[in-house]
């Protein structure tokens, strides 16, 4: 190695070390904790859902039987939050999860998680999304469904406060008010210590980011666990790796952690109503391991947005690439018609 290159690396690690201990010590006097959402009034009629999964990687077997239970869900889509597979260069392992989502009918919004990467190439997931997800403009990204924001970040980039994506969530945020689920791969709070470095990293630049604004939940996954905070700032954070097969043991609580179920693989879905979501984590075996609500927030309440099927931004399933009769629609073992549009 020579000079120059190792001063640099040494000058990248020291940055690092600095903006971690400064993540560890923002959250020794941040966030707020506050106490779960209390619906006021019945729930009203639910107007539409949507579902989440992450770490579907090693997960043969058990991918298809949660994408089945998706499926009979009647979702609008399905945020996939991470680690689709388990090797990023293998193809096989790709046909297989876009496979069982065309199988389905499930239209998948993804994050990028650590397994998703070419580690061959100088990738950050570009690769495979430019591949399976061509639709997407990269691989972080915002798109509005029935009044109801979505911010996807890509937490392979090295998360630091004034980076590209750290200005690209402040932007969407600012010009796109009303309330925001934003989902990314590696937590940002979890009793955990297991990624402590991206973790604090994430706190002073994520939540640093989100506080004061319209987000209300973050969803996360890469601990194959399922866990929920009480509501840090406002905003309830969920790490939920059900997806995989080797799941992870019981961690101790902290004081952020409201509810911590291992061992369980699980999904969640997502009812929207006209003031409220009401969130719902579901087993194999279709037990509730848990069950939540987060408020909309104000901008949100006319049901006439939020109920209106043309105000939809996402296109219809069949005019999406990956559902055309030339790539895994028709292959053999797979459906031999198109999923029907909603």
């Amino acid at each position: 190695m020579t000079r120059r290159r190792f001063v640099r690396w040494t000058a990248v690690l020291l940055l690092a070390v600095v903006l971690m201990g400064l993540g560890w010590g923002w959250t020794k006097v941040h966030p707020k904790i506050g106490q779960p959402f209390e619906l006021p009034s019945g729930d009203g009629g639910k107007l539409w859902s949507f579902g989440f999964v992450g770490d579907t990687h090693e997960g043969r077997g058990i991918t298809n039987r949660i994408f089945e239970k998706l499926g009979e869900a009647k979702l609008e889509f399905v945020m996939h939050l991470g680690d689709l597979v388990d090797r990023g260069e293998s193809d096989p392992q790709w046909e297989y999860v876009m496979g069982q989502a065309v199988r389905n009918r499930l239209r998948i919004m993804p994050v990028v998680g650590n397994h998703d990467k070419e580690r061959s190439y100088d990738d950050e997931g570009e690769i495979r999304f430019r591949q399976y997800f061509p639709h997407l403009p990269r691989t972080y990204y915002h798109f509005r469904h029935r009044g109801v924001n979505f911010i996807v970040l890509n937490s392979e980039y090295v998360p630091s406060p004034g980076s590209t994506q750290a200005r690209f969530l402040k932007w969407q945020l600012e010009q796109h008010p009303g309330t925001t689920v934003v989902c990314i791969h590696r937590p940002v709070f979890t009793c955990s210590e297991r990624d402590s470095a991206n973790m604090y990293l994430s706190r002073l630049w994520v939540h640093g980011g989100l506080q004061g604004s319209d987000a209300v939940m973050v969803l996360t996954g890469h601990n194959h666990y399922y866990e929920r905070t009480k509501p840090l700032d406002g905003i309830t954070y969920v790490v939920s790796g059900g997806g995989a097969r080797n799941l992870y043991p019981p961690e101790p609580p902290n004081e952020f952690t409201e509810v911590f179920k291992a061992r369980k693989n699980h999904y969640g879905v997502v009812d929207v109503y006209a003031d409220h979501m009401h969130v719902r984590i579901l087993d194999l075996a279709d037990n509730q391991i848990d069950s939540f609500r987060v408020p909309l927030k104000p901008t949100d309440l006319d049901p006439g947005t939020l109920g209106n099927r043309s105000s939809r931004e996402l296109p219809p399933l069949a005019t999406l690439p990956q559902y055309q009769p030339d790539r895994l629609a028709l292959r053999p073992g797979f459906p031999n018609q198109l999923p029907r549009p909603w």
